[in-house]
């Protein structure tokens, strides 16, 4: 094997592949009145996911607004409960919860259209529901929609039902704000462990919320400076496996 040979195939392992962050950004179709505008998010530079969510005042405009804009990639916001009144028993799905879950299922594919794949929206105790997260993966498998497990439990079994449904997915590593603390600081700090682990395990997934001007200055300024560095910031579809 000569010199050339041997540089090709190092270079084209996986050892040499960029870290990759997906940056999905919540809860669009919901505004207040300190929500940096959609169609600022959309003219943000750089790749992201934006989730929207169902029977929201502004869900459809949302939605095709991301279709429309350069680098984004739709998805639905799901939600279980708090927003569904579910009876999640423990050992078999309730037929009222199966009756629910595909009819806003349903609703919200009509009401985002377009979208790639869907993530759940808070949902704690829903995720952790085998029979609830196995029935919503069988109607969401015939979708063609990839999953992403938002990870707002640690004991959650939605990623797991969802690979064993055959579904592709990918699972929440970081989320890069909360209710109580969304600062610039925070989100760059949030973001900092996350391309830490991508650049550790080759990949990542980061949580944020439309609502804080915070978080959108922040990605302004520091996806950039990591794009700078080698990392690449990529739809969440492109971890979903």
């Amino acid at each position: 094997m000569n010199n050339l040979m041997l540089v090709l195939m190092l270079l084209s392992t996986s050892a040499f592949a960029a870290p990759r962050v997906a940056v999905v950004i919540d809860d669009f179709g919901l505004n207040y009145k300190p929500t940096p505008p959609d169609e600022e998010w959309m003219a943000q530079a750089g790749t992201m996911t934006f989730a929207v969510m169902p029977e929201s005042p502004r869900s459809t405009k949302a939605a095709l607004l991301t279709s429309a804009a350069a680098g984004k990639e739709l998805i639905i916001h799901y939600p279980f409960d708090p927003f569904q009144s579910l009876a999640m028993n423990k050992d078999a799905l309730d037929p009222g919860d199966a009756v629910k879950i595909k009819a806003l299922l349903e609703k919200a594919m009509k009401q985002i259209p377009g979208a790639k794949g869907l993530n759940n929206h808070r949902s704690y105790k829903g995720t952790k529901n085998a029979p609830l997260m196995r029935a919503f993966m069988a109607l969401l498998k015939p979708t063609g929609m990839y999953f992403l497990d938002s990870k707002v439990s640690e004991k959650s079994v939605a990623y797991a039902e969802a690979k064993a449904a055959g579904i592709p997915a990918a699972e929440n590593y970081i989320f890069l704000d909360t209710a109580d603390l969304h600062t610039k600081a925070f989100c760059e700090k949030m973001l900092k462990q996350a391309v830490a682990r991508a650049r550790k395990s080759g990949s990542a997934v980061a949580i944020g919320h439309h609502y804080y001007r915070t978080t959108f200055d922040c990605l302004k300024d520091e996806m950039p400076r990591y794009e700078k560095e080698g990392v690449e910031f990529v739809r969440a579809s492109a971890l979903a496996h």
